[in-house]
């Protein structure tokens, strides 16, 4: 498997936790791999260490795609799999009626879903618990009005970081300009910046 790390940048603040573990399900296509390095690039600038990589089906476009990411105080030494993940980004809106997509979820995690549906609605689809917190947003619709083309990817960063406020949004958009220069730099940077607020939690 590929595997990307970052450096620890800066003093840990003592509210953080020692670590946060991050699931991305999505197709291919969609942009659940790059969703990861994204990530990783954004929380690399706000201090932590970061790993993250991928997990593929058959290599073609939409098939299922798992992507992964750690973020932590101190450098990180498993390379397992996130099996109880903190946080489960579902980037394609069809697997946010596959309850298989949060198996593991920790009993106080957090699902953040491409969906036109309303959390409460997104959390009955999946059986997710009442400890759980669930937020959704349409992804899709954003990244095809922002982008021109259905990659929800940048819009779920948006929204993961406005909810969970594990870094902040502004270093998603630094580290989304970062790796798409000029108009299409500019263009998933409004998409990050609709999906942080347009997305709604429970």
């Amino acid at each position: 498997m590929n595997k990307y790390n970052y450096k620890h940048k800066m003093p840990r603040p003592e509210r953080w936790l020692m670590l946060y573990e991050i699931r991305i399900h999505g197709r291919g296509g969609q942009g659940a791999v790059s969703a990861g390095r994204l990530l990783g690039e954004a929380a690399s600038g706000a201090g932590f260490y970061v790993q993250s990589f991928p997990e593929f089906g058959a290599e073609r476009s939409g098939a299922p795609v798992t992507a992964y990411a750690r973020l932590a105080d101190e450098p990180i030494e498993t390379r397992s799999p996130v099996n109880r993940p903190d946080f489960i980004l579902i980037i394609d809106p069809y697997l946010a009626v596959n309850a298989k997509s949060v198996m593991g979820l920790k009993e106080e995690g957090m699902v953040i879903s491409n969906s036109d549906r309303s959390p409460e609605s997104v959390r009955n689809s999946l059986g997710v618990k009442a400890a759980q917190k669930v937020a959704s947003v349409n992804a899709t619709k954003i990244a095809v009005e922002a982008i021109g083309r259905n990659n929800p990817n940048t819009p779920i960063l948006g929204a993961w970081a406005a909810v969970s406020r594990v870094i902040p949004v502004s270093l998603i958009i630094e580290a989304v300009k970062k790796s798409f220069p000029g108009n299409m730099g500019e263009a998933n940077a409004e998409a990050v910046r609709r999906g942080a607020a347009e997305v709604i939690a429970n």
